[in-house]
C-alpha cells in the first residue's frame, strides 16, 4: 500500500477530549491506535430461561471484566436496555400503557463472590450505578447477577414480540458499560432512538425454552445435535457447505413435528467470541432457507447466511440470496476484505435493524426496499461490529458506511430489480434551521434533518470522495481504517485521519466543509458561450457544500455525453469552475447534476441551445 506524504496546512477542529487522548498517546495523529491504546473487556456466560407464553425472561450472568486503563474505577456502570420500558424511564419514542413493566428486577448480586449491598445500587433510567466497587488497573473483576423482567408483548423498538410464536431478543442482559479513554464512562442514556455503545467480549449463553421452539443467535450454536432432530442437522450441515439454497426448514417439516428434540423443553447453547453483543431469535412457525460461500480463499473459510421467516410472507423468498451475494461483495468487491463471522441471519420481524451476526428486518412488500434493507444491514456487519464505533454519539461512523451500499450493491445483487435512489431529503433539509453539521452528537440530532445527517448525507460524502479518489485508493484507505481498528474502538478522528493516512492525500478540506459545517449544496450553469461548436461553460457554487460536477451534453440527434469533475474541483475554495467542449455536433441542452448529485436549487441546473438558460 501506498502511504505518501500530505500537507497539514489545514487542521480539523478537534474536540479537547481527543486532544487529551493525543497528549496520553491513546490515539495518533495520523489514526492508528496510539502506543498507549488501551480498551477494557467484559467476557459473559449467560444462563436465562424463556417463557413464550408470558415471555419472563429469568436467569442470570456472570461477567469477568478486566480494566485495562490505567484508571482505579471507583463506580461500575452498568446498562440495563429493557428498562426502556420501564413505567418512569425517559423515553424519545413512544410505548403504549399495556407494554410498561416495572424494569429489570435484581434479585442478587455479588461482585468477587461478596454480596453487593442492593441498597447502594443506583438505577437511572437504562443506567444502574455501583458505587464504592474498587477495580485498580489491569485488575479483573467478577460480577455475578440474577435478574428477571417482562419482554414486550408491543411497541416493538428493535426487540419484543413479533406474534404469538416469534420473537426477536435483544438487550436482555445486565451489562457494563464502555469505559474508553476519551469519555470515560458511556452514560449516554438509552431512551429509544439512539442505539449502542459496548465492549468486544466473549459470549456463552444457554437459553432454555419449550421443545417446541428453534432459537437463531449471535456465534456458533454448539449443541446442534441435542436440539435438532438428525435430518435438520444433516441440512445445517449441508448449508454450510453449499453456494446453493437448502431449505432446512419447511412447513411441512413443521406441521410434521419434524424439527426440534421431543423433549418439553431444550437448552440451546451458543458461543461468540470478540464480538460487542448478543441477540437472539426465537420461532416455533418459521422456515429456514440458508446457503454459504466462501470468503477466505486463504483459508477456506466459509460463512452460513440464513434467511428465516414467517411463510405466508412471500417477500422473503428472495432474502437469502440477497444476503449471501451481500456477503460476497463484502469480501471481494466492497470493501473486499473476508467477512468476519462465521454467519449472517437475517430474521422476520418487525424492524429494520442489526446485531452482531442477526438482522431483523421487516417482509417489506417492494422488492426494492427487500433489497436495499437487506445490503444495508448485513454491511453493518462491518461498522458498527468488527469496527466498534460509538452509535450513541456519532452514528454517522456507521449508517453512513451501510447507507453507500444501497447506492453501490443492488445493481449488483439484482440487476431485475429497477433501481432508483431518492436524495431528496438532503435538498429539503439542507440550510434549515434544523440542518446541523455532520459532527452533531447523535443525541441531539432531532427533527426533519435526522436522517439527512446521520444517514444519507455521510453516505453522499463518502461517494463523492470515493469518486475523487478512484476506487483503487478509496479501497486501500478504506481497508487500511478497517484493518487498523477492528476490534476497537475509532472515534471520528481517528477515521479521518486513518482515511488521510490510507489515501497519502490531505483530505482536511473535505472533512472541514462536509462533516464540521452547516454548509448548503448548490451548483448553477451561470455562462455558457460558444463559437459554432466551440464552447466554454461556466459552473458556479453559489451554495458553500462542494459537490462534484455532473454535466450532460445532449446533442440534436438525441446522443448524450458526460463532463465531470470530482468534488476536488472545489477544494482551493473557488466558487466557479470552467469547462471546455469541443463538440462534434449541433448542441440542444446541458444538464448539470446525476440521480446522486445534491442540490436545493436544481431549477437553474438547465442551459437551452438558443433560449438562454433554463428557469
Amino acid at each position: 500500500m501506498f502511504i505518501g506524504k500530505y500537507s497539514t496546512a489545514q487542521e480539523l477542529p478537534v474536540a479537547r477530549s481527543v486532544r487529551k487522548a493525543y497528549s496520553k498517546v491513546t490515539r495518533s495523529k495520523s489514526g492508528l491506535p496510539g502506543k498507549l491504546y488501551w480498551q477494557n473487556t467484559g467476557n459473559y456466560n449467560i444462563n436465562i430461561n424463556f417463557n413464550p407464553s408470558t415471555r419472563e425472561i429469568s436467569g442470570g450472568v456472570t461477567i469477568d471484566y478486566i480494566n485495562n486503563s490505567p484508571d482505579t474505577l471507583k463506580t461500575l456502570v452498568f446498562k440495563l436496555y429493557p428498562n426502556l420500558y420501564k413505567n418512569n424511564a425517559m423515553r424519545n419514542m413512544p410505548v403504549a400503557s399495556s407494554d410498561l413493566t416495572t424494569g429489570v428486577h435484581i434479585s442478587s448480586m455479588t461482585i468477587d463472590g461478596n454480596e453487593y449491598d442492593s441498597t447502594r445500587r443506583a438505577i437511572k433510567g437504562t443506567n444502574m450505578y455501583l458505587k464504592g466497587s474498587r477495580i485498580l488497573p489491569g485488575q479483573k473483576a467478577h460480577i455475578a447477577i440474577n435478574y428477571s423482567y417482562t419482554l414486550n408483548k408491543g411497541s416493538f423498538i428493535r426487540t419484543g414480540q413479533i406474534d404469538s410464536g416469534a420473537f426477536f431478543i435483544a438487550y436482555f442482559f445486565p451489562r457494563i458499560a464502555v469505559y474508553d479513554d476519551v469519555d470515560g464512562w458511556n452514560e449516554y442514556p438509552y431512551i429509544g432512538k439512539e442505539e449502542f455503545y459496548n465492549d468486544y467480549g466473549n459470549f456463552k449463553v444457554a437459553i432454555t425454552l419449550p421443545g417446541k421452539y428453534e432459537v437463531w443467535a449471535t456465534g456458533n450454536l454448539e449443541n446442534t445435535q441435542e436440539v435438532y432432530k438428525p435430518n435438520i442437522v444433516q441440512r445445517i450441515n449441508n448449508a454450510e457447505l453449499s453456494d446453493s439454497i437448502t431449505d432446512v426448514i419447511t412447513t411441512d417439516d413443521l406441521n410434521k413435528g419434524n424439527v426440534t428434540q421431543s423433549n418439553q423443553t431444550n437448552t440451546w447453547r451458543f458461543e461468540a467470541d470478540g464480538v460487542t453483543d448478543f441477540a437472539f431469535a426465537v420461532s416455533d412457525h418459521y422456515v429456514w432457507r440458508s446457503s454459504s460461500i466462501m470468503v477466505d480463499p486463504s483459508t477456506k473459510r466459509r460463512t452460513r447466511v440464513d434467511a428465516v421467516f414467517n411463510p405466508v410472507h412471500d417477500a422473503y423468498l428472495p432474502v437469502a440470496a440477497y444476503a449471501r451475494k451481500t456477503v460476497e461483495l463484502i469480501s471481494y468487491h466492497f470493501p473486499a476484505l473476508p467477512f468476519p463471522y462465521s454467519h449472517e441471519t437475517i430474521f422476520d420481524g418487525l424492524d429494520a435493524m442489526e446485531y452482531p451476526m442477526m438482522v431483523n428486518n421487516l417482509p417489506f412488500s417492494d422488492k426494492k426496499e427487500v433489497l436495499e434493507f437487506t445490503a444495508h444491514e448485513v454491511f453493518h456487519a462491518l461498522f458498527p461490529f468488527y469496527v466498534g464505533t460509538n452509535e450513541t454519539k456519532f452514528s454517522f461512523m456507521d449508517e453512513g458506511w451501510a447507507t453507500m451500499t444501497e447506492f453501490l450493491f443492488p445493481p449488483l445483487i439484482d440487476p431485475a430489480v429497477p433501481f432508483d435512489y431518492d436524495i431528496s431529503d438532503v435538498n429539503n433539509s439542507a440550510g434549515t434551521d434544523e440542518d446541523v453539521p455532520i459532527m452533531t452528537p447523535t443525541t441531539q440530532l432531532y427533527g426533519k434533518a435526522r436522517f439527512s445527517d446521520k444517514d444519507l448525507k455521510p453516505a453522499l460524502g463518502l461517494l463523492y470522495l470515493k469518486e475523487m479518489l478512484g476506487d483503487k485508493l478509496f479501497l486501500e484507505a478504506m481497508r487500511y481504517y478497517i484493518e487498523n481498528w477492528n476490534g476497537k474502538h475509532p472515534t471520528p478522528y481517528d477515521f479521518f485521519n486513518c482515511m488521510n493516512t490510507g489515501s497519502g492525500t490531505n483530505l482536511n478540506w473535505f472533512w472541514k466543509t462536509w462533516f464540521f459545517e452547516k454548509n448548503v449544496p448548490d451548483l448553477v450553469i451561470s455562462k455558457v458561450t460558444h463559437r459554432q461548436l466551440d464552447y466554454n461553460i461556466t459552473i458556479s457554487s453559489p451554495g458553500s457544500l462542494p459537490v462534484p460536477i455532473h454535466l450532460t451534453i445532449i446533442y440534436r440527434d438525441g446522443s448524450k455525453q458526460l463532463l465531470s469533475r470530482n468534488i476536488g474541483c472545489w477544494m482551493n475554495g473557488n466558487k466557479s469552475v470552467s469547462l471546455h467542449l469541443r463538440a462534434k455536433k449541433p448542441v440542444t441542452q446541458l444538464v448539470l447534476g446525476d440521480a446522486f448529485d445534491v442540490d436545493i436549487n436544481p431549477e437553474n441546473n438547465l442551459w437551452n441551445n438558443g433560449h438562454g438558460r433554463g428557469k
